[in-house]
């Protein structure tokens, strides 16, 4: 039998959890046993190969190296944000495997990534960011942002209700002790700017008090015609070292968008596929300029607490509460009302959203000779709500010109036009997981959670409540040998509610996942960075389907899989050259559907082949302070249709990207970045509609340091 049928039917039975507490019970009688002088592991640096983030990882929530976890998990750091030049989260993560980054092209109003396949969730600090109503998304600004962790494949067993894709944690930049800052001015494609200022260090002589001020404003002209944005981001925060076991930091942040949004919404047909009058430029927009309009205003505020008790217990709670302000209106190309000419749609939301999260964790540690017990116990508890005025137009205006639009032949929105919303949801999840660690070289990991969720979608006089419950699994072994190759196996689960109800009036369930992964980290001794590879197997049921026969019948009879093939690199060759590294093979195909034509065919959007490859080098010498560096990124074929037909599929495309910068001195650095360098046309996806990819943007800034 397959080790990872084995390894998943063990997990699915009660005799591994009582395991779970045999190993946990064992542990706490060995610890008492040991001499009390004995003390608890050193916490590790963060930026080493631990992530620390209030007292764990993004991928295990416990204080353990990302080279000793048995799942898939991709960083970005603060260092890779700036040689990238990322203005954006998704843009962050177009050299990770696995991730299919900004697959809609531009997008000012949001970020888009297909993490294996599927959808993904957003997390900052840990805690689960706003993401209401499909439209009230909680966005995150690049400069306030210390690191990047992409947990790939179910997480439900750790954070609760999710996609089965994986979740994208940001961790926000914190107090330092040491004082340091900078200040920013940039200049760029679309006539970008922007002005950022960092600062931080200690407020008294026994560094007990710590502050971080980040600000940051940049106002552009969009890619598509008429679109714009001006944005203000402030995050404030303040570390209080209470005592030599007591930590407490306060932080919070404030954003202000006003932008006419980047609607990149088009048809097949002028954009995928050739016409008798040539293709739509890339620059025009299906939306009103005049009229499109996309102001945003959110603000949190939260801390993130830890104490150590004694040399076994710790205690981790961290909460935040987040409030949005959102007013949208944007038209879209709906269908071909002749050769020439788009009938539009209008989408229209006006409203607030706000979210309440609160994560609690104890994490008991015990060594002995030759081996280490790691028990985590938590409890965590996720709120949130939207209310507002929303309006889904399928006619707007007068039909619209694709070749040569004239933009003005349209009604505005009327109250008639608009219903109201409200939506809540809540979520209270009890979780445990148990690592054990034998003779430094077998590593043992199994955890359990049961969740409460419920939710309501009120739109007018239309209710629907939803009620539901759900128990999620993992487990992993990794073997570490010594000369740093950790093969391991991992199993884990997903589960995501639903809003609607099927034909029968009948509320939808939970659609669930769950994954079994092969893979192997490597960090060789000496070597700065690391290379990991892992196969998988992710299935995502109850999705929804269309019965042929009553198309306008959904139920939850769908099936899809996605197997696939990771390989990433990620370090430096020698003192002068970085690299980073990517390649991903993945098969995501429907495995059940009530429409026969679909099954065996892969999803919308989804490439079966990536690469990418990142390289930079210090100079030395004469040339001491300059850098260079180059990377370049391939995206295969992929469909827009579940059918597969001919006619909607997307050509693979290759980009390339540059960044020259160079150190005046210690304090003064000037850089220019280049993404797409070639400028080259290309459709990046399609689902009903196709997107044009962003063009050739260049960004120079100049940096003090202090």
């Amino acid at each position: 039998m397959p080790l990872s049928v084995s390894l998943a039917r063990f997990i699915r039975s009660p005799i591994s959890y009582a395991v779970l507490l045999g190993l946990t019970l064992n542990a706490s009688a060995l610890a008492e046993s040991q001499d009390s002088a004995e003390t608890a592991p050193a916490q590790q640096k963060s930026g080493e190969d631990t992530i620390v983030v209030n007292g764990g990882n993004t991928a295990m929530k416990i204080n353990t190296p990302a080279a000793e976890t048995p799942r898939s998990v991709s960083e970005v750091t603060r260092k890779d944000l700036d040689k990238l030049g990322a203005k954006k989260v998704d843009e962050a993560m177009r050299y990770s495997s696995g991730v299919f980054a900004t697959p809609y092209g531009s997008d000012n109003k949001t970020d888009w990534l297909i993490v294996r396949g599927f959808g993904w969730s957003r997390y900052q600090d840990g805690l689960q960011t706003i993401n209401e109503n499909g439209f009230y998304t909680w966005q995150q600004e690049p400069y306030g942002i210390e690191r990047i962790d992409m947990l790939k494949g179910p997480s439900s067993m750790l954070y609760g209700q999710n996609p089965p894709g994986g979740l994208v944690n940001v961790v926000t930049k914190r107090p330092q002790r040491i004082p340091q800052g900078e200040i920013q001015l940039s200049y760029g494609t679309d006539d970008y700017r922007h002005l950022a200022i960092d600062s931080t260090g200690a407020l008294d002589d026994d560094g007990d008090v710590l502050y971080r001020f980040v600000g940051f404003a940049e106002k552009n002209n969009g890619p598509l015609h008429g679109s714009n944005n001006e944005r203000y981001y402030f995050a404030p925060s303040m570390t209080f070292n209470l005592s030599y076991d007591t930590t407490l930091t306060l932080f919070s942040s404030y954003m202000k968008n006003n932008s006419k949004p980047t609607s990149g919404f088009k048809l097949p047909y002028g954009t995928l596929q050739n016409t008798p009058f040539g293709k739509v430029g890339r620059e025009t927009t299906f939306d009103e300029p005049g009229y499109s309009q996309h102001d945003r205003e959110q603000f949190t505020l939260g801390y993130e607490f830890d104490h150590q008790f004694g040399d076994v217990w710790s205690f981790h709670q961290n909460m935040t509460y987040s409030y949005l302000d959102l007013e949208l209106r944007t038209a879209y190309g709906l269908s071909m009302a002749d050769d020439t000419h788009v009938n539009r749609g209008l989408t229209y939301r006006n409203g607030s959203a706000q979210s309440w999260g609160v994560d609690n964790r104890m994490v008991g540690n015990w060594q002995f000779e030759n081996s280490e017990n790691t028990l985590l116990l938590g409890i965590d508890y996720f709120a949130a709500n939207s209310r507002g005025k929303d309006a889904n137009l399928y006619s707007f205006g007068a039909p619209l010109d694709i070749f040569n639009p004239v933009y003005g032949n349209y009604q505005p929105l009327t109250d008639a036009d608009t219903f109201s919303h409200r939506t809540k949801r809540q979520q209270t999840g009890y979780y445990i997981q148990n690592q054990f660690k034998f003779n430094d070289q077998w590593l043992f990991l199994l955890g359990g959670r049961y969740d409460k969720a419920t939710s309501s979608d009120i739109q007018t006089a239309d209710r629907i409540d939803m009620d539901d419950s759900k128990f999620s699994k993992t487990a992993g072994i990794m073997y570490m040998a010594e000369n740093g190759l950790n093969p391991y196996i991992s199993y884990a689960e997903s589960f995501q509610p639903l809003t609607g109800r099927d034909g029968n009036g009948k509320a939808y369930v939970p659609q669930t996942g769950k994954q079994t992964e092969l893979g192997v980290k490597y960090q060789p001794e000496g070597f700065n960075g690391y290379i990991n590879g892992a196969l998988y197997e992710l299935y995502q049921q109850h999705t929804l389907t269309t019965d042929p026969n009553a198309p306008a019948i959904r139920t939850q009879s769908g099936e899809a899989r996605s197997r696939g093939l990771e390989l990433e690199a990620v370090g430096n060759i020698t003192d002068q050259l970085a690299l980073r590294a990517s390649y991903t093979f993945s098969k995501v195909e429907t495995t059940k559907s009530l429409d026969k034509s679909v099954i065996g065919k892969r999803l919308p959007a989804t490439p079966r082949h990536m690469a990418s490859l990142w390289a930079d080098y210090s100079f030395t010498g004469p040339l001491d302070g300059l850098k260079v560096g180059s990377g370049v990124r391939y995206i295969g074929s992929s469909y827009g249709d579940a059918t597969n037909t001919s006619s909607m599929k997307v050509p693979a495309y290759t980009l390339v990207d540059a960044m020259v910068s160079y150190d005046i001195n210690k304090s003064w650095q000037v850089q220019v970045n280049a993404s797409n360098l070639t400028d080259k046309t290309y459709v990046s996806a399609c689902d009903y509609w196709c997107y044009y990819g962003e063009g050739r943007n260049v960004n120079a800034k100049v940096s003090y340091r202090w």
